[in-house]
């Protein structure tokens, strides 16, 4: 990054490692991980299949939530803001903002993968910031129940994202699908 006619900016990530049945879930800054996990036991009394729950596995590295870690870095917090100009408090590059208490370390979650994991929505801060995780997981998930395939449910995810929700930042997603 740098130099003639490059630039200094950052990214945020999020990676996921499916290790024969352990997953790793790392992330820097606000692109976030949610999985799609059915419950213990069906609903009592109901017939129907049970609805897999969203469950975040990612942290969310603004500078407002980092703020001690920022401080005791030397940086400062304004307006909810590392040093007044950029939300983040993690991301790869940003090389002006390190010396600030901006840090490229990853958050890593590990957890053992079961039967009753059904899937994993990797996304970027703008598709998180008009889907929340639970309706992210019902709109795929009833996609997948429809026969649609990995790649079409991603693609109306986005479709829902940018058309019908207006969002107007950076949107990606991506959808990782265990056993069948």
């Amino acid at each position: 990054m740098g130099g003639e006619g490059g630039t200094c900016d950052g990214a945020c990530a999020v990676a996921v490692w499916v290790l024969q049945e352990l997953v790793l879930v790392a992330n820097v800054g606000d692109a976030k991980c949610v999985l799609a996990r059915l419950p213990d036991k069906p609903p009592a009394g109901s017939a129907a299949p049970a609805k897999p729950k969203a469950l975040v596995l990612t942290k969310e590295h603004t500078a407002l939530l980092e703020r001690q870690r920022i401080e005791k870095a030397g940086g400062t917090v304004v307006d909810g803001r590392l040093a007044g100009r950029i939300q983040i408090a993690r991301s790869f590059g940003d090389a002006a903002f390190k010396k600030l208490g901006c840090s490229s370390s990853p958050d890593v979650t590990a957890f053992p993968l079961t039967g009753r994991d059904c899937f994993l929505l990797l996304g970027c801060d703008g598709f998180w910031g008009v889907f929340g995780a639970q309706e992210a997981v019902d709109t795929a998930q009833a996609l997948l129940a429809e026969g649609q395939a990995p790649k079409a449910v991603t693609n109306r995810l986005l479709n829902i994202a940018i058309r019908e929700k207006r969002c107007k930042d950076n949107c990606s997603v991506l959808l990782v699908r265990f056993g069948a």
